[in-house]
């Protein structure tokens, strides 16, 4: 028979009772940080890599420590900190980070635009040359809009599944900077 603990896993507001045990191939018959890593993603899902575990505010660290040597007992309550790994919301998070950046972007665009047009404002191009640029300045800033408008309905058309929340908190906040783009 392996040697065995009993622990109690919190990761988030879930509680996990978990039972840690050496497998039957290994030699050393004692129990390992490593052996409640795979507990931990066994029981909860987040991989180990993800993984950080806290024990009476000191870190798991070292797989190669005894749960012993960490002042673990059966029954003991261990904190986990982690996230598992979603590919699809990770998808979802980078297209919407290139329409952040696309809106960065156009909100230089125009910042460029409106530095021009307060200089014109302030009479430094001659009356000729102002009558020229400003149906150009006009045509751009109708473009820029343009584009801002294209950006909303890309996100708007983005399927963004209920269990991924930090992509549609990403999602409102690229809406509401592009909600609030002026020149």
């Amino acid at each position: 028979m392996a040697a065995s603990m009993k622990l109690l896993i919190v990761h988030g507001s879930q509680k996990h009772s978990i039972d840690v045990c050496v497998p039957d191939d290994e030699e050393n018959r004692v129990v390992m940080v490593e052996h409640l890593a795979l507990a931990a993603w066994k029981a909860t899902g987040v991989p180990v890599q993800n993984q950080r575990l806290i024990y009476k505010g000191k870190s798991l660290k070292d797989p190669e420590k005894t749960l012993e040597e960490m002042g673990l007992k059966d029954g003991a309550k261990v904190m986990m900190i982690g996230k598992k790994h979603n590919p699809e919301e990770e998808a979802e998070l980078k297209s919407l980070e290139e329409v952040d950046k696309a809106q960065e972007a156009v909100e230089k665009k125009l910042t460029g635009m409106s530095d021009e047009l307060e200089g014109m404002e302030k009479g430094f191009l001659e009356e000729p040359l102002m009558t020229e640029s400003l149906p150009k300045l006009e045509k751009r800033i109708g473009l820029s809009t343009e584009e801002l408008m294209k950006m909303l309905e890309r996100l708007d058309s983005t399927i963004i599944q209920e269990s991924h929340i930090d992509a549609k908190k990403k999602r409102k906040s690229v809406v509401q900077r592009i909600q609030v783009t002026k020149l």
